[in-house]
């Protein structure tokens, strides 16, 4: 059928190729929903279709319906575990490649089950970049088209250990200095895998006084913070960099945005709000906007 014939029959001229090569449906499964929402988020704007499942046992009911090419899963999950969806999965004789994406790896079961074990692991925090090449990497192998041997299962350095990108002294247009104030280590991690996918030089901390140590030693040009964290709130690392007269751009990015405080108390009102869960593409777009760049440099 030509293409002409084949718009007259009301289907697009691009149909037929999307048979051939229709996306990879994978699901995520994970009990943390902001992490759920950015790395189902991180896999669609890759163009995978992706499904989204709260815990193991909401995970269990969606395979028992759909079909997919990639189960990724955390392990310690209310109702029913990463290793226990595995036992399931082996128990069905489901053939379906894993990859348990968890803050600690089981040892012991896999050991004692070494049949278990998934196609591929990584400990959180992990590299998006890495994160996203072992998804094609396990789906590769799942097509016969990938050796097994050029990735390990478990990524056991963690990101802390890679080496730091730092702008060279005298670089005439080093990357933008940016200082990520968050408690939550998933949260943190995949947002400076964003921004410094992006250009940008960015340092991660894990609360405000961390935060507010970190601006009295370094010069940035943004802070994004949360504002719920332990020993020093967003709020108040920001009324800290007012009282010193510390002239750098905020952006506060947090779940519950303290609305009222900043009525009552506006000379703290960063430069911009985020309220989350909003997008990667939300994220640069605000970094972007607040500090005033429209430099192809820092931006893909």
């Amino acid at each position: 059928m030509t293409a002409k014939n084949m718009k007259q029959a009301g289907e697009p001229a691009n149909a037929s190729l999307m048979k051939i090569n229709p996306p990879r449906h994978i699901l995520v499964v994970d009990d943390k929903p902001l992490i759920l929402h950015l790395t189902a988020l991180v896999l669609t704007d890759s163009g995978y279709e992706v499904d989204s499942a709260e815990d193991g046992a909401v995970a269990w009911d969606r395979l028992q319906l759909n079909s997919y090419d990639l189960l990724i899963t955390d392990n310690e999950m209310p109702n029913v575990s990463g290793v226990e969806l595995l036992k399931k999965l082996h128990d069905a004789r489901m053939s379906l490649p894993v990859i348990m994406v968890t803050g600690t790896w089981p040892n012991e079961e896999f050991t004692r089950y070494p049949w278990l074990e998934p196609a591929a692991g990584l400990l959180k925090p992990f590299v998006l970049a890495e994160f996203l090449e072992t998804v094609e990497k396990v789906l590769r192998e799942a097509d016969g088209t990938a050796d097994r041997s050029q990735f390990m299962k478990v990524n056991k350095i963690p990101y802390a250990e890679a080496p730091a990108i730092t702008p060279t002294r005298g670089q005439i247009n080093p990357p933008l200095r940016i200082l990520l104030v968050d408690d939550n280590s998933d949260i943190r991690q995949l947002s400076i895998d964003v921004l410094a996918g992006s250009g940008y030089d960015v340092e991660g901390v894990n609360d405000g006084a961390a935060g507010w140590e970190a601006l009295q030693t370094y010069d940035y040009d943004l802070v994004i913070t949360d504002n719920k964290m332990p020993r020093m709130t967003g709020i108040e690392m920001i009324a800290k960099l007012r009282s010193a007269n510390i002239a750098v751009p905020v952006i506060m990015a947090t779940r519950y945005l303290p609305i009222d405080e900043f009525a009552r108390k506006p000379w703290l009102k960063p430069d911009l709000m985020l309220e989350r869960p909003f997008s990667n593409d939300d994220l640069l777009e605000g970094v972007k906007n607040v500090l005033g760049k429209d430099d192809s440099k820092h931006w893909l």
